[in-house]
């Protein structure tokens, strides 16, 4: 989301920050007595919509005031328009609290209104917002139906600056899907048209994006020379913006020392790296811009190293790790506070849908001895009638009470599995802080070095559990995209084998592949690489050292079946029993006494089942375990 943060920046940082931050109180505090003062409502609505415009210096409950305010006034007075712009007003609010499902809420309310006012202004804002969310939730699919929605109103519209703004969104959706050939398309498409503009921020925004697309693609030369390009368009005009170039230029030359073609110049390679990262550094950390930092001091600490001199990395890899840890703490707390809100949303709506049954049978009701007091002939008819609606009746209202504790439940288990696999994590991770708080000094490195592996240890199933918490969140809100094509098989395994490498070195174990080069299946591509990884990553995990896992397929007309098969551990007849439910616990520790979730493995039933297939498991105590899982041919019915 590189672009739409660059943007909202260029208002912030063109000017001195005190002036502004000044300038801005002074304007919103005008504001305010206007409002006070202001007698009609059209006026009162335009004071809401120009305070709620400050969100970055108001806090959002503020801005939710505001515009809740200007929302109640504008149904008052029936102005479909001002009711559009108040609920998109609504939805950034949400959006910035990371409540995605009110904000999704609001907008498709302001997209009904627009469409039936026919007005292309407000579509083209409301599906740009809808790309933003979609894009922030991995949506991709959706969130580019979304842009090119907008794309084409402002086309017709001919409004080239905001196309221009469309153009550099979507191709910014593609270099974060690393399909870098479609974003450089649409960067360049931006940049003709940000030179016809003579907009000189948006032309340097651009040729960042390019050169960023052609280090990704390792055409190193082409990508710094359109970095320094972007940087004399800005002309230290833009402070963090060419800092932003100096962090890609460092990234550019330390990735060039890496290729063999320049060994020769290396050294000289990895110092200009050095010099261009710290650079950038010092700048990110005068804007405090926390991902930023941890990303310079990230290569820093590899560039270092690879001059030899570790003493430097070490240090600059201690503050990337603190800083990252801040960060995954903050965005931890955030994806358990929407998991709590959306189970708390969904059991009001499940509720509320109860009451408007029940009204509606009392409604029937009433209707029915009115009717009888008029036409006592049909006396008879009515009553049968009355007798299978109020059937039907209660056997919706049953399921509804069924749902209502089926989610209970399911908020339970969340809830168990998150008291019962946080607290020995935590627990572990508190003693050792406070080992290395009271002892330290009289700690031997060993020890030292010993408490950080547990304490990463630790850090890494807190980690894993989240993300598997974040994974079944999305699920169940049916926000991960689901598209199944047809591709070979085995680079798909190769490619998931490669990321478990290391894993499996540390304890010698192979890893055996027996699949047909033509071997296909038609499935999701990231759906299935992380069923593969979650399953081949438990079978590293508890095979001991000097193991080996033997990865498998067959296929029929009309299934691929994939096998993953260890000489690890194995399991017995309780464990497998209960292997794929939330019921029961099943989190026991590695052979390395590498620790385990519990969740990987309903997360991987949920996903072959969403591809109409099934998952199965042999397993015998001490003699280790054999997993199975299909998925339907492209020409099947799932």
């Amino acid at each position: 989301m590189k672009t739409v943060v660059f943007l909202v920046l260029f208002s912030i940082i063109s000017i001195n920050p005190l002036f502004a931050q000044n300038t801005v109180n002074k304007t919103i505090d005008s504001l305010k007595t206007e409002l006070t003062k202001a007698k009609e409502d059209n006026t009162k609505i335009k004071l809401l919509n120009k305070l709620s415009s400050y969100s970055d210096y108001i806090n959002s409950n503020e801005v939710l005031k505001y515009e809740e305010l200007a929302l109640k006034l504008s149904k008052k007075s029936n102005n479909k328009r001002a009711i559009g712009n108040a609920y998109i007003n609504l939805a950034v609010a949400y959006e910035m609290r990371s409540d995605y499902v009110r904000s999704l809420d609001y907008l498709y309310k302001a997209l009904k209104i627009y469409e039936a006012l026919n007005d292309k202004i407000g579509l083209s804002l409301t599906y740009n917002n809808l790309g933003l969310i979609y894009i922030d939730n991995k949506n991709y699919k959706q969130g580019l139906q979304s842009y090119n929605k907008a794309l084409q109103l402002n086309l017709e519209l001919k409004k080239e600056r905001t196309t221009s703004l469309l153009l550099n969104n979507i191709g910014d959706v593609y270099l974060q899907q690393k399909e870098y050939q479609k974003a450089l398309s649409y960067f360049y498409k931006s940049l003709a048209l940000n030179r016809k503009l003579n907009d000189v921020k948006c032309i340097g925004l651009n040729l960042t994006n390019i050169g960023i697309s052609y280090i990704d693609l390792k055409n190193y030369i082409k990508g710094i020379e359109a970095i320094n390009e972007s940087t004399k368009t800005y002309n230290n005009d833009f402070g963090l913006f060419n800092s932003f170039n100096k962090y890609e230029l460092g990234r550019a030359y330390y990735l060039m020392s890496l290729d063999e073609s320049n060994q020769k110049n290396k050294n000289d390679l990895l110092n200009k790296s050095i010099d261009y990262l710290k650079n950038a550094l010092n700048s990110f950390q005068k804007f405090e811009s926390l991902k930023d930092i941890q990303e310079s001091n990230f290569y820093l600490s590899k560039a270092n190293k690879n001059l030899g001199k570790d003493k430097i990395a070490l240090d600059y890899f201690e503050k990337y790790t603190e800083i990252k840890d801040l960060i995954f703490s903050d965005d931890s707390k955030n994806k358990m506070a929407n998991l709590e809100s959306q189970r708390e949303i969904d059991l009001r709506d499940k509720q509320i849908e109860i009451q408007h049954l029940k009204i509606k049978s009392e409604a029937r009701k009433v209707y029915l001895l009115i009717t009888i007091t008029i036409a006592a002939a049909v006396l008879l008819g009515l009553f049968f009638w009355l007798y299978l609606s109020k059937i039907k009746t209660n056997q919706l209202l049953n399921k509804k009470n069924q749902l209502i504790s089926e989610i209970n439940n399911q908020k339970d288990k969340f809830f168990s599995i998150i008291a019962h696999d946080l607290r020995g994590p935590f627990n572990g991770f508190l003693g050792l802080t406070e080992l290395l708080a009271e002892d330290l000094e009289s700690m031997t490195p060993e020890e030292i070095q010993f408490a950080a592996g547990n304490m990463r240890n630790s850090a890494k199933n807190l980690f894993r559990l989240l993300e598997n918490l974040l994974e079944w969140s999305k699920m169940e809100q049916g926000l991960i995209p689901f598209v199944p094509q047809e591709y070979l098989l085995l680079p798909i395994v190769s490619e998931c084998i490669v990321t478990l490498q290391d894993a499996a070195n540390i304890k010698e174990i192979k890893i055996n592949t027996d699949i047909s080069e033509n071997t296909t299946v038609f499935a999701d591509n990231n759906i299935i690489q992380a069923v593969i990884r979650n399953i081949l990553s438990n079978a590293i995990k508890f095979t001991p050292k000097g193991g080996s896992i033997s990865i498998q397929s067959e296929e029929d007309y009309k299934n691929t079946i994939i096998s993953i098969t260890d000489t690890g551990i194995g399991m017995n007849s309780k464990i497998i029993e209960n292997l794929f439910t939330l019921d029961v616990q099943n989190n026991r520790k590695g052979t390395n006494d590498e620790p385990s979730t519990g969740l990987g493995l309903i997360l991987c039933k949920d996903f072959v089942e969403k591809h109409g297939g099934k998952i199965w498991m042999e397993s015998e105590e001490g003699k280790g375990s054999t997993f199975y899982f299909n998925f339907p041919k492209k020409n099947s019915d799932f």
